[in-house]
């Protein structure tokens, strides 16, 4: 029996956010690798050599939460980091082999969950409720910054 606090926005997403990425952990950790590694490695499999910084701008995540992700990257040897040629007080962020390879697999493997989430949606619909999912992040971002 569900409750009308039960079916807040915020309640729901956090509640689709959790099946989702326990869904994802299910279908990645035969490969080593955490739901919230997923973010960062499809930033550097599109663009390899970012700085720490600009990943936590790209993944919208706190730089505190972004420097122990990529702790455990690299101590999982997905990442390493070298000095930006630039900057020596920047360091540049790098997919080792082993990430490469797993590029295919693991974006096969998310693809699955999210055809699983959207089983039973009209292509309409899928396209609606992302939309609309949309909206209310620039709606909370928006507030964030006033």
């Amino acid at each position: 029996m569900s409750t009308d606090r039960e079916k807040t926005p915020a309640n729901v997403v956090n509640h689709l956010a959790r099946v989702m990425t326990q869904a994802l952990n299910d279908q990645l950790k035969a490969h080593g690798v955490a739901p919230g590694q997923m973010p960062v490695l499809m930033c550097l499999w599109e663009q390899d050599g970012l700085t720490q910084r600009e990943l936590y701008e790209r993944v919208k995540i706190e730089q505190a939460t972004m420097s122990n992700t990529l702790k455990r990257m690299e101590r999982d040897c997905l990442i390493y980091r070298e000095p930006d040629p630039n900057d020596r007080r920047s360091m540049r962020i790098h997919l080792t082999g082993m990430a490469r390879q797993l590029e295919d697999d693991i974006t096969a493997k998310a693809k699955q969950v999210n055809k699983a989430a959207f089983d039973g949606i009209k292509k309409k619909e899928r396209k609606q409720v992302l939309d609309l999912l949309g909206r209310m992040i620039e709606n909370l971002e928006t507030l964030r910054q006033d």
